[in-house]
């Protein structure tokens, strides 16, 4: 593991940090590409970025420490944040951005959507690299690792969490980026991201280390079963819609 990349009594580079940096970049750059193709008008994109950035990281470290108030030291630390959190960050930045500047919901949240799992497949290279306790409980599987100098080490062999998370979230890029170029219904691409994000993490949670809260879940799990019920719900309702407007044009 490699949790710091420059480390002296001047500077320090942490792996994570600069992956979340790579991260922010990439997202970025993504998502200003697919939707400056799809408004028709100029907006104030830099604005909507520092929303997202800045609602994004508060949102992301006020879930950790409401999920995880036994470590309410790190509240000015630069680890201990959730990607949950930071959605519900990302959510409100973009529904302001919208409703002041009078830009559609649907057409910001569904560009965001393939943007948001690409940066978090990269931050989650950082969680690998540093070590910093993402890693889940003891396992004998050939695919087992320890984090022997990680931020929080272990020497046991346990489930490499990130990298299951870093495949998931390529897949789930894969998808929404292929359905970009496609006709898509307003909203479609992201409750997609949610029910599929939402599916993905509920189970990798069976072998995170997080807190059992309710029901023998953990908060992130509760958290994606809900993300996943919201995309159903939706689903149900569109394809219903996409029903009732079929038999009404059909001929008498």
């Amino acid at each position: 593991m490699y949790p710091y990349l420059i480390q002296s009594n001047t500077i320090t580079i942490g792996s994570y940090g600069l992956m979340l940096a790579i991260a922010y970049l990439t997202g970025r750059w993504y998502f200003l590409g697919v939707l400056n193709k799809k408004i028709t008008r100029p907006i104030n994109s830099e604005m909507l970025i520092i929303a997202l950035l800045v609602l994004g990281v508060v949102g992301a470290k006020l879930m950790f420490l409401l999920k995880n108030p036994e470590q309410s030291h790190l509240i000015y630390s630069g680890i201990g944040f959730s990607s949950q959190g930071a959605l519900l960050g990302a959510f409100l930045a973009v529904y302001l951005f919208c409703y002041f500047n009078k830009v559609k919901l649907s057409t910001i949240l569904d560009s965001a959507a393939p943007a948001a799992i690409l940066a978090y497949a990269i931050a989650r290279v950082g969680c690998f690299l540093s070590g910093d306790d993402c890693y889940g409980i003891v396992t004998d599987l050939p695919w087992a690792m320890s984090f022997p100098n990680g931020i929080k080490p272990t020497v046991e062999h346990v489930h490499p969490v990130p990298i299951y998370e870093i495949i998931y979230s390529i897949f789930i890029f894969y998808i929404l980026a292929k359905r970009q170029n496609d006709s898509y219904k307003p909203y479609t691409q992201i409750f997609t991201l949610l029910g599929l994000w939402g599916f993905f993490r509920f189970f990798v949670e069976f072998v995170s280390t997080n807190e059992k809260l309710v029901f023998s879940m953990s908060g992130s799990q509760i958290g994606a079963l809900f993300m996943f019920f919201v995309s159903m719900i939706f689903f149900t309702l569109f394809i219903a819609k996409q029903k009732a407007l079929s038999n009404n044009k059909k001929p008498r």
